[in-house]
């Protein structure tokens, strides 16, 4: 999600755009109509006369908006996603003495109609909540200067009482219409006979068997399962994503810092980091006084990118160092955890909302289609629900 440590950037025209020969369709508008008024409807009505099993691999924002979509339109569902609970990187981190860190994507804003019909909903359901952050752009992290953006727009939102707190609310909607969503369960190919998907895993067990796929993995690691669609997987793997390195620090007692988030710009040679915040300054998060005070950082794509191989402990020393840099008082940390998101940010996402090949069943989106952030994974999500419910 574009939300974890970078400015949304100008999309590019899919490589798939002339590829007209082999009927690979796209699908450019923010879905409305039917699925648009999803929230009015009775599901259980919906039911073709021939139920179509729809099978979709990946479980987070993306996958769980189409699986909750194609549930309610009547299509049997089943979900595959390889992490112990669904989120993907709207993720949350529980950690000792009741640490929390939303480790993934920090927040999200609204931008389009559809998507605030969501997000309103969430609002009222209290599984998202508006956060005011003291927030700042720190200019060379060597002789910081703060520029502050607290009263710029837009509006920024956070799942309560974690970032996953919003996946698992689309995952509730989800199986409540009559999803099947399976946890801990890596697909690693899908084998197309005589008009149906097999799914298997890496030991070649078939999990399932379905008349159409969904895959929502990031870019390359879709592009791997869609072989069966070489004009597919050429799009996946264009949309090229950086990874991202991610520190968890905990402090007993509180850090002095004049922001409670901060954007970074620097080069990776001054500065590894991209963006710090103050976990603990979101609503509904544990007390510091007995949990302590979290914080999140985050590397940029550069420095990242060139230090995958390291391991998880050093590179939250790299990121914790660089933060006391920032002008903020020292402090020992009683937790420190590190981990890499392998593909965290869309660099150039496809200007498609999601790509297909009708003929065999296949399909794709994810934020690497139409456009990061929060936002763009659900309206990708959407878009690929109604083009299946549209067969």
């Amino acid at each position: 999600c574009a939300a974890i440590t970078t400015q949304p950037r100008s999309h590019r025209q899919g490589p798939l755009h002339q590829q007209s020969a082999a009927q690979v369709h796209y699908w450019a508008q923010a879905p409305d109509g039917l699925l648009g008024m999803a929230h009015e409807t009775n599901w259980n009505d919906i039911m073709p006369s021939e139920q179509t099993t729809v099978a979709i691999v990946g479980g987070g924002i993306s996958g769980l908006t189409a699986a909750r979509e194609l549930a309610r339109a009547g299509r049997r569902v089943q979900l595959f996603d390889k992490g112990r609970g669904v989120s993907g990187r709207s993720s949350t981190r529980y950690a000792a003495e009741g640490a929390h860190f939303d480790h993934g994507a920090q927040y999200f804003t609204v931008r389009s109609d559809r998507f605030r019909i969501e997000v309103d909903e969430w609002l009222a359901s209290g599984v998202a909540a508006e956060w005011r952050p003291r927030l700042v752009s720190i200019d060379g992290a060597g002789q910081p200067s703060q520029r502050i953006l607290s009263s710029e727009p837009p509006a920024r939102y956070v799942g309560t009482p974690g970032m996953n707190a919003i996946a698992k609310r689309l995952a509730d909607q989800a199986r409540e219409a009559g999803a099947e969503i399976t946890p801990a369960v890596r697909v690693a190919s899908l084998k197309r006979n005589e008009g149906r998907w097999a799914l298997s895993d890496k030991q070649g067990t078939v999990l399932c068997e379905s008349d159409l796929v969904l895959v929502t993995a990031p870019g390359p690691q879709a592009a791997e399962l869609l072989a069966a669609s070489p004009a597919m997987a050429n799009a996946a793997r264009s949309a090229e994503m950086t990874g991202c390195w991610t520190a968890m620090v905990a402090f007993r007692d509180p850090i002095a810092a004049s922001f409670d988030a901060a954007f970074i710009n620097d080069t990776p040679e001054a500065s590894p980091l991209a963006w710090a915040a103050r976990n603990s300054s979101k609503p509904s998060r544990p007390c510091v006084e007995t949990s302590g005070e979290c914080w999140v950082l985050h590397a940029s794509a550069e420095w990242s990118e060139a230090n995958l191989r390291l391991d998880p402990n050093e590179a939250a020393r790299h990121l914790t160092e660089a933060f006391f840099k920032l002008g903020v008082s020292s402090g020992e940390p009683n937790q420190q955890h590190g981990h890499l998101w392998r593909y965290a940010i869309p660099q150039e996402p496809l200007k498609e909302t999601h790509i297909e090949e009708e003929r065999l069943g296949l399909y794709a989106c994810g934020d690497w289609c139409g456009g990061p952030r929060v936002e763009g994974a659900l309206l990708s999500g959407l878009s690929a629900a109604e083009a299946i419910t549209q067969r």
